[in-house]
Order: structure tokens, then sequence, then C-alpha cells
């Protein structure tokens, strides 16, 4: 006759209790890792990397840039359109991953808009 196996309670009451405590905090990052992969395939089909690991590092570079600029994006669009936060992070985190490289001519285009920002304010608005 098999013997029955035994489970400490210790170890089940911890794995229920993290879940308990981070799974809510766990679900929108793990929504917007997926959306933002679901993205970043786009660029790495029209890519030309010639190994496996410039392929995997364009997918990691486009998945973390995602999931860093989500939450700020999400936020701007609630700000401006009022669609709440946690239905515009699957369809932001897309597109933010769908860019791919792209974002390289923002963030200078931000970077022209900062300086000339700073230059203006010691300028004290004249010309």
């Amino acid at each position: 006759m098999a013997e029955p196996t035994i489970t400490t309670a210790g170890s089940v009451s911890l794995t229920v209790l993290f879940v308990a405590l981070l799974g809510p905090l766990a679900g929108p990052y793990i929504l917007i890792a997926l959306a933002a992969l679901a993205g970043a395939l786009w660029p790495l089909s029209a890519s030309s990397a010639s190994s496996r690991a410039e392929g995997a590092w364009l997918l990691l570079r486009c998945a973390l840039t995602a999931l860093v600029l989500t939450g700020v994006i999400a936020g701007i669009v609630e700000r401006l359109w009022a669609v709440p936060v946690n239905e515009g992070l699957a369809p932001v985190a897309l597109l933010i991953g769908a860019m791919g490289n792209g974002w390289r001519p923002v963030f200078s285009g931000l970077a022209l808009f900062a300086r000339a920002w700073v230059g203006n304010r010691q300028d004290g608005g004249r010309k």
C-alpha cells in the first residue's frame, strides 16, 4: 500500500500568504509584460538581427522599455482622454513594444524641447 505524502503546513501557508499579498500587485505587471512582448514581436520580425542573441536583446529592450514607460503614459492617457489606467495598460504596452527602436527620435525630440524650455526660462521669456 502506498504511503500518503505529507506537506508541511508552513510552506503551504507561506505560499497562500505571498499570493494573497502580492497577487494583486503582480497582475498588472504580468499584463504589461505580455502585451509588451506581443508588441515587441513586430520590430523583431522586421529586424535584420543576424543572431539569436541580437534578436533576444531587441526583444528584451522593447519589453523593458514598455515596462518602464507604460504606467506613466497610461496615466497621461487617463488625464487626456479619461481612459481608466487599468484599461489602458495593455494597449499602451503593446504600442510601446511595437515602437521598437523608434524611441530614439522621440527621446531626442524631448531633449531638444527640454533644452529650448530651459533656454527660454533663463532668458526670462525674452527673445
